[in-house]
């Protein structure tokens, strides 16, 4: 458990993934999960009713955040609370594995829960997934439980929890008649008399504390809609758009998608019902058409896939974690062609073989369907990783002999191991890998010795081994912006659209003039990013020398950070100043050390600001009632510099919590609108 501990802490360190700056799935939960914590309002989704459990989790813990100032902290919480989670499974897994098998089986299984990479990751995400995860591992844990204990307080914690699962994502309400079965067949196989009625209050037990939890959203959703929407309407939705005319016929899913933003949501599940009637009346062969390519994608090594196949990390840390994320491919490869041989083989394990088997077919089937997504293949991982545990856990423990059950085993993982070599060419993928990241490192390490010819072939040996590599390019082209190599750096960083691209490709238009395209460009990324960019910016960025700088118009990214967007009020732009902000300014030319700092402030209310140069530590009060100008003496440590580092430290208020309706949450102190050495 501690080195389960220790690794999803060291994950947690190198992630830069913020939900606050993200256009993807964790920004919307966040935004939807603040505006519930701070108006007490649950709004759906603009486009489909999401399930809400995560949602209501996130905001608790959000709400927690606001009363210590600061959401972020909530996310930490959010965060912390999935930790703590994730590393209860590792004896929940052992405990389940050992019940249905033995305790090796149960050491393995509890091994990979512990440094498998994607349990690693999975609870740093803001995302329904570690919720729903959790639940399901917790719901079996308890059938495991009542199958051996026989207690009815098992059954109502397996329903609550399975429940719970559903309201975080709804795939979990097809766990249900997988749960039933094995109920049913336990009872009805253990007991010797009133089979019948001690089958029906064994379900009753697991089925009205499951009804009990979910009723209240389905209701919920009822008195809204006038539909039956139990959970959500997110399956719906994704199936019609994998099967839409618009999908079918080539032009995209932001066709499909627009034509639902025209309907109200209310109308939404009954125009899509009655759409996939149509097509499967007139078409039925569109829900099969992807079913064999779908089904391929499911058996791929996902860190190999994530870090040398796919054009970009997206924000992830791949970099950083590549040894575990390897260890973990060749973990979920023995796991998976070791586990039918327990799968089909004599039962052990007893009906529990049927809920494995159902969540397996089913998860199978959804993304056949619709489309593959990593986490949406845990359920898969989940109990391939349990059987296959139990067969690793019969080596050399018995000699080896084959029986039917066997020769069944021996054929599927034959089949998977087919499906899983086949699907790409792992070995020139690793070696145009390697080449690529050994490149990368060559051009880090010439970088650091500051010699530019090296750096410039260690970046083309890189792209090279991978062209289409998007990061790589943008690494490239940020190196020859420095460079003051405006034409070549748009030609290195392609077309392959990524945030962190957007943000080269914003800088190179800032510095060849182009102020518009630059603005466009770096608020988007900041906006969206799914990272601090003024962070990133800070770091990556060189940008050019100025005496004056003007905050909030977009243009300030690489000079700037710690501040909150910015915004405009008439002709003056402005960043609100969270509790520290940096701002680093390059100047056209050295200083004498007399020079004067002129800040541009305003404030709601008297604030105390700190103001750092150096060592030199300076104590202001920012009053409300307009625009001053603050000076302040540029301390003579700074001569014959060409850049200057001002730190800036003011206590935060939240103004939802001090002004009457008002539902911004976020903690600011001042607002700058310039900086200036005179």
């Amino acid at each position: 458990m501690m080195l389960g501990l220790g690794l999803r802490l060291w994950f947690l360190a190198v992630n830069r993934i913020d939900p606050r700056f993200s256009a993807a799935d964790d920004g919307d939960y966040y935004a939807r999960a603040l505006q519930f914590a701070v108006t007490g309002e649950y709004h759906d989704n603009s486009w489909l009713v999401r399930p809400p459990g995560h949602i209501f989790f996130f905001a608790a813990m959000l709400k927690i955040g606001l009363w210590l100032g600061d959401p972020a902290i909530g996310i930490s919480l959010i965060r912390a609370v999935q930790i703590g989670l994730s590393i209860a499974l590792i004896p929940l897994g052992y405990d389940i594995a050992r019940r249905l098998f033995d305790r090796r089986t149960g050491v393995i299984f509890a091994t990979i829960l512990a440094i498998w990479m994607p349990m690693v990751e999975l609870p740093a995400l803001i995302l329904s997934e570690p919720l729903f995860f959790s639940m399901l591992v917790i719901h079996a844990w308890m059938l495991v439980h009542w199958r051996d204990e026989r207690r009815a307080r098992w059954l109502i914690g397996a329903g609550i929890t399975l429940a719970l699962a559903a309201l975080a994502r709804s795939p979990g309400l097809y766990g249900v008649p997988f749960a039933v079965l094995f109920i049913a067949l336990s009872v009805w196989q253990a007991a010797h008399q009133l089979r019948l009625r001690r089958v029906i209050l064994a379900l009753l037990s697991f089925l009205l504390p499951f009804a009990i939890t979910i009723a209240p959203w389905t209701i919920r959703n009822y008195l809204l809609y006038h539909d039956l929407i139990v959970v959500d309407t997110l399956g719906p939705v994704n199936l019609w758009i994998a099967m839409s005319d618009a999908v079918h016929e080539g032009r995209g899913e932001g066709e499909a998608k627009g034509i639902l933003l025209q309907i109200p949501q209310s109308e939404r599940q009954r125009f899509i019902s009655a759409e996939l009637r149509r097509i499967l009346q007139t078409e039925p062969w569109r829900f099969i058409r992807n079913s064999w390519p779908h089904f391929q994608h499911i058996w791929k090594a996902q860190f190999i896939e994530d870090f040398l196949v796919k054009a970009s990390f997206f924000t992830r840390p791949l970099r950083s974690v590549w040894p575990l994320g390897l260890i973990g491919d060749l973990i979920w490869f023995a796991f998976t062609v070791a586990a039918p041989f327990t799968l089909l083989s004599r039962l052990r394990e007893g009906a529990f073989r049927l809920i494995a088997l159902g969540w397996i077919g089913y998860t199978c089937l959804m993304v056949m369907l619709t489309h593959v997504e990593p986490r949406y293949l845990l359920p898969i991982w989940l109990w391939l990783a349990l059987y296959g545990a139990a067969a690793l856990a019969q080596i050399g423990q018995q000699p080896l002999h084959f029986e039917r059950y066997s020769w069944a085993g021996l054929a599927v993982s034959i089949a998977l191991v087919a499906l899983i070599i086949g699907y790409r060419d792992y070995p020139q993928i690793i070696r145009h890998g390697i080449a690529r990241e050994q490149a990368w490192m060559a051009a880090q390490q010439a970088l650091a010795r500051n010699d530019p010819a090296a750096v410039e072939q260690a970046y083309q040996a890189m792209l090279t081994a991978d062209p289409d590599f998007a990061d790589g390019r943008a690494d490239f082209a940020r190196w020859l912006l420095a460079q003051g190599r405006y034409d070549e750096a748009w030609q290195v960083i392609g077309d392959y659209q990524t945030h962190r691209g957007n943000l080269i490709r914003g800088a190179l238009a800032r510095a060849q003039g182009d102020d518009e395209t630059a603005k466009l460009l770096l608020r988007n990324t900041e906006e969206l990013a799914g990272e601090d960019v003024q962070r990133l910016a800070l770091e990556w960025l060189s940008p050019s020398p100025t005496f004056v700088l003007t905050l909030g118009n977009d243009l300030d990214l690489g000079y700037v950070m710690g501040f909150a967007l910015g915004e405009q009020v008439g002709d003056t732009t402005f960043r609100w100043l969270h509790r520290e902000g940096i701002i680093r300014l390059p100047v056209p030319t050295l200083l004498t050390g007399t020079e004067i700092i002129a800040l541009r402030l305003a404030a709601p209310q008297p604030t105390p600001l700190t103001v750092m140069v150096g060592s030199q530590v300076y104590q202001i009060t920012v009053v409300p009632g307009g625009w001053r100008v603050y000076l302040l003496p540029l301390p003579a440590t700074t001569r014959g510099t060409d850049e200057v580092v001002i730190t800036l430290q003011a206590p935060t208020f939240v103004p939802y919590r001090q002004f009457a309706d008002n539902t911004d949450a976020r903690p600011l102190s001042v607002m700058v609108n310039q900086i200036a050495i005179r």
